[in-house]
């Protein structure tokens, strides 16, 4: 057992310093970077194989920090804390991703879609957010509206204005997500987009833009004239 021991903790180090010579992982392979994050939740265990297990299972680094606690809690050996901390690594990775878009000014339509894009990195099923938006165009806050499954989900206006007026803006930009599909708006996205235009208006909500994000980009519905100023 000691000789085992002694074996996993020099093959850790010998790993260690790889990464210190190459820190942007470029001569790793998949299950050695899977590997190396692992030590940090088997402390004791040769976790090869569990690495490649899981990238056997998901495809890559990224898909297996993404995926679902339910879905890597059926990975042998993984359990429920192995599963919550490597969804824990996930969600710290995405977090640290959006801080690049602090401040993001929503005039600036490429760094802004870049935003949206990274708000829904972790949404398995569609999900529509509003995004409250200051006098300076910056991001005041980001609300949930709604859950849905992977082609729809709903919209609540009473929900919608009362997120909107609780957050103390009159300027909103939308957003939803296209799991798996393109980022295409479809003729519902547009009908839809219309309706809470309409419907906000009279409570003196401006509606700047609806971005969709999908497995190809996201679009600005605006930008493409799928919405105006005359929907108001």
């Amino acid at each position: 057992m000691a000789e085992q021991k002694n074996a996993h903790e020099g093959h850790r180090a010998r790993m260690r310093d790889r990464f210190i010579n190459d820190q942007q992982l470029d001569g790793f392979a998949e299950h050695e970077i899977m590997e190396m994050l692992l030590y940090f939740i088997f402390k004791r265990r040769d976790t090869n194989a569990i690495a490649h297990d899981l990238v056997e299972q998901f495809g890559s680094v990224r898909e297996v920090i993404n995926a679902p606690i339910e879905r890597l809690k059926q990975i042998k050996s993984i359990g429920e804390n192995g599963a919550v901390m490597i969804r824990l690594f996930g969600a710290i990775a995405d977090h640290a991703n959006r801080q690049q878009f602090n401040n993001v000014d929503a005039r600036d339509l490429k760094k802004f879609a870049e935003y949206v894009r990274s708000l829904f990195t972790q949404e398995q099923t569609e999900c529509f957010k509003v995004l409250c938006i200051t006098a300076e165009m910056k991001v005041k806050a980001v609300a949930v509206v709604s859950r849905g499954n992977t082609t729809s989900t709903p919209v609540n206006m009473r929900q919608l204005a009362k997120t909107v007026l609780n957050c103390g803006t009159d300027s909103i930009i939308l957003a939803h997500n296209h799991p798996g599909s393109s980022a295409m708006p479809s003729n519902q996205d547009i009908i839809m987009t219309r309706k809470i235009i309409r419907q906000l208006s009279p409570l003196g909500i401006d509606v700047l833009d609806h971005y969709v994000t999908g497995v190809d980009g996201t679009i600005s519905m605006r930008s493409c004239g799928m919405i105006h100023d005359i929907d108001r």
